[in-house]
């Protein structure tokens, strides 16, 4: 099953990249695409296009904003709006990620930084998506 990337304000992509490539991997899961945004406008419409493939996506960066920046935030406020049948806190040793499903769509908020990536996707975060993977 394919997975997308939307790198938003991260400045460890390439690191990164590499560290969910290595979780998704070992979850059934593979890269297909990544993209990068840099404002919230942004973000919000790559997050639109990587939805509308059907794929999970997941979303590094924008954890670390205190302001109207901080990318929890913005999800918050556009999943008011969605039918969300699951909402998860993900931790990853620092900032804390998301997961969220609603109906086909998954989208997995992690921090830019390879080594909370790795540590969300070697723990049940790994899991959840190994199980969704193999439900697909």
């Amino acid at each position: 099953m394919d997975c997308r990337i939307v790198f938003y304000t991260a400045v460890k992509t390439s690191l990164c990249e590499k560290a969910v490539k290595k979780g998704c991997s070992a979850a059934g899961l593979k890269i297909s695409g990544a993209v990068f945004a840099t404002d919230r406008q942004g973000m919000g419409r790559q997050l639109c296009e990587a939805l509308s493939m059907g794929d999970p996506v997941f979303l590094i960066g924008g954890l670390g904003f205190s302001d109207r920046r901080n990318a929890a935030d913005i999800l918050a406020s556009a999943a008011s709006n969605a039918n969300v049948e699951e909402l998860y806190r993900v931790e990853t040793g620092g900032d804390d990620g998301y997961l969220l499903r609603a109906g086909d769509q998954l989208l997995v908020l992690l921090p830019d930084d390879p080594g909370q990536i790795e540590a969300a996707l070697s723990g049940a975060l790994g899991e959840y998506l190994r199980l969704y993977a193999a439900g697909k």
